[in-house]
């Protein structure tokens, strides 16, 4: 192969089962068609048969990818993206920050690709070339946090472990005196970095994570339920060989441009997503309440707890990404009068926490109150809800679950308890109220270690509901599950149209994706714009870099993959293509491997009801619902639209076999397609 640039020319094939390792070497065909990260995912699902419908999510087969881009390394705010079929049976892409992404591009490879099971726990350990499988026995069972303590004392470079540092010669008998105990020179330093599941994805809860840094998670739809179904504690990666670029001097012009923007970024470097609470309750009126049934308190002065409010109530440090200036998190101390509560370090929380285990579960009213009463209570009391917010944050973090489909349950059982559609039996004695955190954790518990009721509810939202709905012989039930094709709708509501679009979580690559781009030409009805929005978005995530700071990367993301690549010829129509690959690869995955028919009805459609039939009920978009109420407008003349703009059929969304050929794919998706069209 020849040389590459920015790209190592590596993957590690890591087969649990057989307890061996090799070399996977993409041709530079596909870096250009794929790029790295989400889009080189999809391709190897389709590649290696993961695609198919035979592959159980949960058994050896299933493929989980841990993948990194062209820039990742020396490049700005780096991510790492995991790939694989999810336990729900759709295509899983997560994504993460932390220095887990620079650190496996120093050590020489461009992704991690794990097959089989091991018939123990294991961990899977990377220094530079060397990729060990070892024992991981000592640290199953035990939360992110701990492990990644364990296990960074254990996966040295050899720069960090050697005897001596200084020859006896070079010491006088002063500077003898000060040496280190064992003549470990400077000491023993704990660079590597760690993803880890916790007890959550060890049991197979669906909705687990793949944590690194104590809270930055590859954090929906379960890639740490696949990989505690294959007994893989952890991968643990230390790398010294840095990053070979193509223009070095270009790339590093091009980096320090957008350091010199993101100084300037005021609302990222104060509070990161923190920050969007008050607009959020006040202005969009799509603050998660209450099971989303209400989008704005009454009382703006004291409800929306904020960025500003948290830093003086909590906040300890600020936290980084490799090479990014926005500092979006912060490490707290919760100070709490409830001894449950007192004393947790964990994480601000970011927005979507704020939110989900937030304002959705009830946290941040008076006791016997509601959203729509004035606030009553102190300073003091906010701090005590703020506590619940961060405290439930924290167990999921430790436990390793993804607080969006996380609070999606929880708020599901409060709302069918509070309808007195479920009673406390159902729920093993557990009386789950509004705002009752010690109620919560001791549900996290069952949920996570899959005790009772909780064997049931580790499957997710939308199948709690529909265990619900089948129990007490009431469809109705399923109104109330605020999941989009069967995954938790995240902090961002549809009936305000200050907010999200109904469209957007409909067409967007992964279920209830958030961050998927294109919400101006959704809101215009401007398809081309819109998948234009989702098509970048894809190609930030096969670069891999960060969304948030999209806007100071503005002009400047072609060049920095020719500077790093030296394609010279790469353009803005290549980015774009490599977005519309992917987008038509999830579609074809979602469908084949659910062996949907009819994909409108058994897919598309399944949205919140809540969308269509509960306009909001306060706040500056009252009245407000999704698609003025009229469902049939969004699927049966917007979405067809949309189709017919992407070069899908406008009656199944099927990429035509034209469209997959033009974009070069009809040789891993081809023959896919036609069982569908």
């Amino acid at each position: 192969m020849a040389d590459l640039f920015g790209m190592t020319g590596k993957i590690a094939r890591v087969d649990l089962t057989s307890g061996t390792v090799t070399v996977i070497e993409p041709p530079e065909e596909v870096y250009r068609k794929f790029l790295g990260g989400s889009a080189l995912g999809v391709y190897y699902l389709f590649k290696e048969g993961i695609v198919s419908p035979d592959v159980d999510p949960l058994g050896p087969d299933n493929m989980l990818q841990f993948l990194i881009g062209p820039i990742t390394g020396a490049g700005p705010n780096a991510r790492s993206v995991t790939v694989t079929k999810s336990a729900y049976n759709f295509i899983s892409i997560a994504t993460s920050g932390g220095q887990a992404a620079a650190e496996l591009k120093f050590a020489g490879w461009d992704g991690i690709q794990i097959v089989g099971k091991a018939s123990k726990p294991v961990y899977i350990a990377v220094i530079d070339d060397v990729v060990e499988i070892r024992d991981a026995s000592h640290v199953w069972g035990k939360g992110v946090e701990e492990v990644e303590l364990i296990l960074k004392k254990e996966v040295l470079a050899e720069t960090e472990s050697r005897e001596a540092m200084m020859r006896d010669a070079d010491l006088t008998p002063e500077w003898a005196a000060l040496r280190p105990v064992k003549r470990k020179g400077l000491g023993e330093k704990r660079l590597a970095s760690v993803w880890s599941i916790g007890p959550g994805g060890e049991n197979q809860v669906w909705y687990a994570n793949v944590i690194t840094e104590g809270a930055r998670a590859h954090g929906r739809y379960g890639p740490g339920a696949i990989m505690g179904s294959k007994n893989l504690k952890a991968v643990v990666i230390r790398g010294t060989k840095g990053h070979k670029l193509a223009d070095k001097a270009k790339f590093l012009e091009l980096v320090n441009a957008i350091h010199a923007s993101e100084k300037n970024d005021y609302f990222w470097r104060s509070y990161g997503t923190a920050g969007i609470g008050a607009r959020s309750a006040y202005v969009e009126d799509a603050y998660p309440i209450r099971n989303w049934q209400w989008c704005a308190w009454a009382d703006p002065q004291v409800k929306a707890i904020e960025g500003a409010f948290m830093d003086t109530a909590s906040f300890v440090h600020k936290q980084a990404c490799p090479n990014c200036l926005l500092k979006c998190l912060t490490t707290v101390e919760i100070t709490s009068e409830d001894p449950l509560m007192d004393g947790t370090i964990t994480d601000m929380p970011d927005w979507e926490a704020m939110g989900m285990v937030g304002g959705n579960l009830g946290y941040f009213e008076m006791p016997g109150k509601t959203p729509s009463d004035p606030f009553t209570g102190t300073h003091i009391d906010q701090a005590e809800n703020l506590a619940k917010l961060q405290f439930t944050t924290a167990l999921h973090d430790n436990y390793g679950l993804d607080f969006i489909d996380g609070g999606a349950l929880l708020a599901l059982l409060m709302e069918l308890r509070q309808r007195e559609l479920i009673t406390p039996e159902d729920l093993d004695g557990i009386d789950l109220k509004w705002g009752d955190v010690h109620a919560v954790d001791e549900m996290l518990k069952k949920i996570v270690y899959r005790q009772g009721i909780g064997d049931v509810l580790a499957r997710g939202t939308w199948e709690t509901a529909k265990y619900f709905a089948e129990k007490k012989g009431n469809p109705e039930i399923m109104n109330y599950s605020m999941t989009a094709h069967r995954y938790g709708q995240p902090a961002h509501d549809v009936r305000s149209p200050a907010d999200k679009n109904a469209m957007e979580y409909v067409t967007v690559r992964r279920p209830s994706e958030h961050t998927g781009g294109g919400g101006a030409g959704f809101k215009q009805g401007d398809w081309a714009a819109a998948i234009a929005g989702q098509n970048n978005k894809c190609a930030t995530d096969s670069m891999v870099s960060c969304s948030f700071p999209g806007g100071h990367f503005a002009g400047k993301t072609v060049d920095l993959i020719k500077a790093a690549t030296g394609w010279t010829d790469f353009t803005e129509e290549d980015l774009f293509n490599i977005g519309a690959r992917e987008y038509a690869l999830c579609r074809l995955f979602d469908i084949h491997t659910q062996g949907l028919t009819d994909p409108k009805e058994q897919w598309d459609k399944l949205v919140p009801h809540r969308w269509f039939y509960d306009p909001l009920p306060t706040g500056p978009q009252k009245g407000a619902v999704a698609y003025e109420g009229n469902p049939d407008k969004l699927f049966n003349e917007a979405l067809p639209a949309y189709w017919k703009e992407r070069g899908w059929t406008e009656d199944k969304g099927i990429p035509t076999l034209e469209t997959l050929k033009a974009l070069g794919i009809d040789d891993i998706a081809g023959e896919i397609a036609k069982q569908h069209l």
